[in-house]
């Protein structure tokens, strides 16, 4: 009986984990980091430090929208979707790089 608990626990833990989602964000020109970043996922709000770097929790098992957003920057809506075993790969929410277009450049029209 104590099996089967500890494994029902282990399984209702496991179906709703979070798991960290974290990147850098640079200017699309000039490939420099960009510092000051608002990154918004599902109403948590963080920003990139001087490296561009920030990290967030997300949840496995759920698709996302990514928004990011800097004054003198295009804003920028990403969609990230779950792998086909319906969770996000740890390799996926490592080290991502996200570019934004600078409002005055030629790819931001």
């Amino acid at each position: 009986m104590k099996n089967k608990l500890f494994f029902l626990i282990l399984l209702l833990c496991s179906c709703t984990g979070k798991d960290e989602l974290n990147g850098y964000v640079y200017d699309y020109d000039t490939e420099q980091p960009i510092k000051n970043v608002y990154v918004n996922i599902k109403d948590d709000t963080t920003q990139t430090d001087s490296t561009g770097y920030f990290s967030m929790k997300v949840k496995s098992n759920l698709p996302c929208t990514i928004f990011l957003q800097r004054e003198g920057y295009a804003s920028k809506r990403i969609c990230r979707k779950p792998d086909s075993l319906g969770k996000f790969s740890k390799k996926s929410l490592k080290y991502n790089r996200f570019y934004m277009y600078n409002k005055e450049s030629d790819f931001s029209k």
